[in-house]
């Protein structure tokens, strides 16, 4: 079976190097721009045709030049999706992309063979730490410190920046055999704001929260850039600081949902979860609307879901309506009245428990 990871690396680059990156990541929003406004004017212009106009851009602004093409081409390949999701109603109209919002950069891995020597422009070497790239050539990476080898071909690469700092994701294609399937140990798990899972098993897994922390912070800072002069160095500051800010917080949550995910599917075959509808709970719950935003239930059946999918572990997901509350565990008995939520103790007229 062949599957589709990724692994995502630090760079440590020099100062040419960093400006070889920004400048690439500017190229790359120019060309998509330009494309875009090419493709509003013609609709009929298809990718093959926004490729043949490379050289003429180039031409006309020769700084192009010093960047990487294939960049320049996945730039238009990206353009080229979207519109096709446009097309088929499975997304919006692509927009035009400004500076500072999602500064990335792709470009494909590309083989050749010449007198018996097979030629690659992406290479990794994880005994020296080092990976190879057009233009930048070889440089400095951190990440999986126990990982020596990746068994599989590399597809694509993708550098993007995160509050001054920047990281490579190596997309890689490999062979994969999935574990034998057992049915030997069954979980249901209820996902709430208070604890944020509790298991049939008795395990809870506490909400900590990790948005009131930050805040405080984050009002703070947004309300200190507010009074600052754009793009004066103090405003610039003060925007690495609340970027680094929000870091820590996505961070601090996809490490907690990695620990939950992680327990729940390492030692059960079988999980069995609702099928929440966040959407309309948000528009249902005034009052908990914050706390059901913060606690991330649609990330925790996500990736439930993808880990299952990977340890070949069955995941069902219940109907929203199905009425669990208001069942007796012991005679099945449907009590109506139990459909208050306030009531905590469910007492049971047919059987007594």
């Amino acid at each position: 079976m062949k599957i589709m990871k990724a692994y995502k690396f630090r760079l440590y680059h020099n100062i040419e190097q960093k400006k070889l990156i920004n400048k690439i990541i500017g190229c790359t929003r120019f060309i998509y721009n330009y494309m875009l406004e090419k493709k509003i004017k013609n609709n009929k212009l298809s990718r093959f045709d926004l490729n043949n106009l490379i050289p003429s851009v180039c031409e006309e602004y020769p700084y192009l030049k010093e960047v990487d093409s294939m960049s320049l081409r996945c730039a238009i390949k990206d353009l080229s999706d979207g519109f096709n999701k446009y097309y088929n109603g499975k997304g919006g109209l692509s927009n035009y992309k400004k500076k500072g919002k999602k500064e990335s950069y792709r470009k494909n891995l590309i083989t050749s063979i010449y007198k018996g020597i097979k030629y690659e422009n992406v290479k990794l070497d994880l005994q020296k730490r080092i990976i190879t790239l057009p233009k930048l050539k070889e440089v400095k990476i951190r990440g999986y410190r126990h990982l020596t080898n990746i068994n599989g071909r590399i597809i694509n690469v993708t550098i993007e920046q995160e509050v001054n700092k920047y990281y490579i994701s190596v997309c890689v294609c490999e062979e994969y055999e999935l574990p034998p399937k057992k049915e030997q140990t069954v979980v249901g798990i209820d996902i709430g704001v208070k604890s944020l899972v509790v298991t049939s098993n008795g395990e809870t897994f506490r909400n900590p929260k990790y948005n009131q922390k930050y805040e405080k912070r984050i009002k703070r800072l947004q309300k200190s850039l507010s009074r600052k002069i754009k793009e004066s160095n103090n405003y610039k500051k003060n925007k690495i600081l609340l970027a680094r800010c929000y870091q820590k917080l996505r961070n601090a949550i996809k490490k907690l949902v990695e620990k939950i995910v992680s327990k729940v599917t390492e030692y059960n075959d079988i999980i069995v979860c609702e099928k929440l509808k966040v959407k309309e709970m948000i528009e249902i719950n005034k009052c908990l609307r914050k706390n059901i935003v913060n606690s991330t239930f649609g990330l925790i059946i996500t990736k439930i879901k993808d880990k299952c999918k990977y340890l070949n572990k069955e995941f069902i997901q219940g109907d929203t309506y199905y009425p669990s509350s208001q069942i007796c565990s012991r005679c099945n008995n449907i009590d109506k009245g139990m459909k208050n939520l306030s009531k905590r103790e469910y007492k049971c007229h047919k059987c007594g428990i």
